[in-house]
């Protein structure tokens, strides 16, 4: 992430700081102690020793030294690379996400409308193919263009929303998904509204495509002062831990994922100061998003 190579570097900057400072001051202490030890000795014998253990102070304080700033600025050069490093490939995925987004939207067009004038049943077949898996490109240039805002830290467009607000748009993108509302539909929450809905297009997606479900319903009930939405289908589950679902690249199956979509999903949810759950369910899979009620 971006934010975590400026940090890494801005460490490496502090450590070189503090150590730098650190042997230079012990290594004007030793020399006026040394110094002061010298002053007060009257046996010239005693001198010569002190002199002997000063040059060994210089010698070996100058090399500490040298090291010091050689392991500190190596670290800070290589934090500096991350840092760039971290950069490009951020702007690598956004310039890539922007250019295909417009022909994987003219593709998809394209493919509905040959569906519908289409009555070739294994013609429409084929085009019904090619139309899910273009979904799923789409799908996958959206997890991109997320993975690239979190990598450069941009901020979310947060504003106040009804939960009717919410419904009334996202049953356009979505018109299978089942809602059971349980409490007014005039209660506010506060967050981005296009993050938001990639959030339930992806584990909806993933619901489908790893769970085998043909049946999803989001749940919205209220807990103390937050409202959550919770994602029920009927698919196949999830055997495995629950606790590494997040991490991004880490497949838990044959059939699994990258992993990448619910990372996103959690890193967008706490940036809208809310959080992602994993209830136990006695079928199929459920996921909760909680965030803050507006009163």
């Amino acid at each position: 992430m971006r934010g975590s190579a400026q940090f890494r570097m801005f460490f490496s900057l502090a450590w070189l700081s503090l150590t730098l400072s650190l042997g230079v001051w012990w290594w004007i202490l030793g020399f006026r102690q040394a110094k002061t030890i010298s002053e007060i000795s009257v046996s010239l014998e005693r001198q010569f020793e002190l002199n002997r253990v000063n040059r060994m102070l210089q010698l070996e304080g100058s090399f500490f030294l040298s090291m010091l700033t050689l392991g500190g600025v190596t670290l800070a050069v290589l934090s500096y690379r991350d840092h760039k490093r971290s950069k490009l490939i951020a702007d690598f995925f956004s310039t890539v996400t922007h250019e295909m987004k417009t022909p994987i939207a003219s593709l998809q067009l394209q493919v509905e409308v040959l569906l519908e004038d289409t009555k070739d049943l294994q013609l429409k077949r084929k085009l019904e193919k090619i139309w899910k898996e273009n979904l799923r490109i789409e799908s996958q240039m959206g997890n991109a263009f997320y993975l690239a805002s979190l990598m450069q830290g941009e901020a979310l467009y947060l504003e106040t929303l009804t939960l009717q607000e919410i419904k009334d748009s996202y049953s356009h993108h979505e018109p299978d998904l089942v809602w059971e509302v349980s409490i007014p539909l005039t209660k506010k929450v506060y967050l981005d509204k296009k993050a938001f809905f990639a959030m339930l297009k992806n584990l909806t997606e993933n619901a489908k495509r790893h769970g085998k479900a043909n049946q999803i319903k989001l749940h919205i009930v209220q807990e103390k002062d937050r409202i959550c939405f919770l994602l029920e289908d009927n698919g196949s589950g999830f055997m495995g831990n629950k606790k590494y679902l997040t991490q991004p690249f880490l497949r838990h199956s044959n059939t699994s994922g990258s992993g990448i979509g619910l990372y996103i999903v959690k890193k967008l949810i706490e940036k809208m100061k809310g959080k992602i759950e994993f209830p136990d369910s006695s079928y199929g899979f459920q996921v909760k998003l909680c965030v803050s009620e507006v009163v």
